[in-house]
């Protein structure tokens, strides 16, 4: 089973709103079995979404729009759908009155143009919307809905329910595994593992994001187990270059070795400026464990706070080995961890460009230290100097156990 997503909306294709939309329903579909061939994005023109429509035609048995379903002169998905099909518009007066009583709940005035937004094609059947006003519809192998990315989340797996259950039953959920990897170049890792990427009903793709390379494997789940096989392959190969896999977050799982071992945790942070903080801080229960996140973000902050010696940093440099493991140091929970670097675009020099961040990793008495030459923006850097520090102890952590 294959389907065309089709995103419609001239804010997606210039640029003032970010496409989170299809990489939802690009895993519900995985996880249900129906592969997405193409997606496209057009703006708000009626010619464009029937050109859509047509081609989506042409290539797959299900095409999914989002967008382009509200009540303004804009929102024209239900025009161009009219017209493709060669249907009628019609309005069920239940879900009229259902779109009204919303209305009165929320103490808005009912206009006339709001009508449009229960009107349907003709024969099509509805998906309710539980958090929003439109609802969703489906008919003759096209489903569409409105952009409102919660109102896609409320009723996107309604659908998907639905459909499996009534058109393809029989459909195998798509596998996908992904292995996150960084402190290796693309290349010497396609070099390491490219020999076992051989099974014919396997796809295979080197993702390179931010912060490391995702290497994805994708099939069928029937063939689940040879995925599972290959991956241990990769393990013994690069295994100390994987920070994780799927959507498992490195904080996640320092967050787990310090509930087992009972472990208080701080962070200097100069060149991360609080962004370390805020990662950690995400897990729900890290409180107990979480003691302070101190940004030392000068050098008097250094020498108040962490008790780095002056001479230290005249000699060193505020961006140096030595004053990462001395910033630790001056931490007094079980675990610590201090970053210091040159986040640019300036203030990099030949000797320490800009991208050279190190990191202060202390686990009860041992104290250490690495040296990242990072590229990027200056938002790029921090976020890699975050991710590698947190990799960095959880290594440590896990290698103690």
């Amino acid at each position: 089973m294959r389907c065309t997503l089709i995103l419609v909306g001239t804010e997606l294709l210039n640029g003032a709103t970010l496409d989170t939309n299809s990489v939802f329903m690009a895993e519900e579909l995985n996880k249900v079995g129906i592969k997405i061939d193409l997606k496209l994005t057009v703006g708000d023109s009626l010619e464009s979404i029937e050109k859509a429509l047509k081609f989506a035609r042409e290539t797959s048995e299900l095409i999914i729009l989002s967008g382009g379903l509200g009540a303004t002169d804009d929102d024209l998905t239900k025009e161009a759908i009219k017209n493709f099909l060669d249907k009628k518009l019609i309005v069920d007066e239940s879900e009229l009155e259902e779109l009204k009583a919303k209305f009165r709940r929320l103490n808005i005035q009912f206009l006339d143009k709001n009508y449009k937004e229960v009107e349907k094609p003709e024969g099509a059947i509805s998906i309710k919307n539980d958090v929003g006003m439109a609802p969703a519809f489906f008919v003759d192998g096209i489903v569409a809905f409105p952009g409102v990315p919660k109102e896609l989340y409320n009723m996107f797996p309604k659908f998907l329910k639905f459909y499996t259950e009534k058109f393809c039953p029989d459909l195998d959920p798509i596998y996908i595994k992904d292995l996150i990897v960084s402190g290796i170049p693309e290349s010497i890792l396609e070099e390491k593992i490219k020999e076992y990427f051989i099974d014919p009903n396997i796809e295979y793709e080197f993702l390179v994001k931010d912060y490391g390379i995702i290497v994805r494997m994708q099939t069928s789940n029937e063939h689940k187990i040879a995925v599972e096989k290959i991956k241990e392959k990769i393990y013994n190969s690069v295994g100390k270059y994987i920070l994780g896999e799927d959507k498992e977050k490195i904080e996640e799982k320092i967050f787990n070795l310090l509930k087992k071992k009972n472990y208080s945790l701080s962070v200097a942070e100069s060149c991360t400026g609080g962004m370390l903080s805020s990662t950690i801080v995400t897990v729900p229960g890290i409180s107990k464990y979480f003691q302070e996140g101190i940004v030392t973000y000068s050098n008097e902050s250094k020498i108040d706070r962490l008790k780095v010696d002056r001479n230290l940093i005249e000699k060193y440099g505020a961006v140096s080995k030595e004053v990462a493991e001395k910033m630790v140091s001056g931490l007094t929970t079980d675990i610590g961890i201090s970053t210091t670097g040159i986040a640019g675009p300036d203030g990099g020099t030949k000797e320490k460009p800009v991208g050279l961040v190190y990191i202060g990793v202390k686990v009860q008495d041992k104290i250490v230290s690495f040296k990242f030459n990072f590229t990027g923006d200056r938002e790029k850097i921090r976020k890699k100097a975050v991710l590698h520090s947190l990799f960095e102890l959880y290594k440590i952590l896990e290698e103690d156990e």
